[in-house]
């Protein structure tokens, strides 16, 4: 006769953290924002006369008025 040993419950090691998946995608380190562009349009009577794109607002808005008086100067 053969006799079967019961088998021993499993038991736990000490509960670690669960480091799964984060709930939020981090992005990458590398990866750079994507690059706002703003546009300033500077007219002559109702004609585009210049487009001007930059990523400063600031400098857009000051070469987009530089660009206006000298535009009006040349009527």
């Amino acid at each position: 006769m053969c006799m079967v040993r019961p088998a021993k419950p499993a038991v736990a090691s000490t509960l670690h953290p669960d480091v799964g998946m984060p709930a939020e995608p981090t992005p990458p380190e590398d990866a750079a924002p994507p690059a706002v562009v703003h546009q300033f349009t500077v007219l002559r009577g109702m004609a585009v006369a210049v487009v001007i794109e930059t990523r400063d607002w600031y400098l857009g808005l000051l070469q987009a008025a530089l660009a206006r008086v000298r535009l009006e100067g040349q009527n």
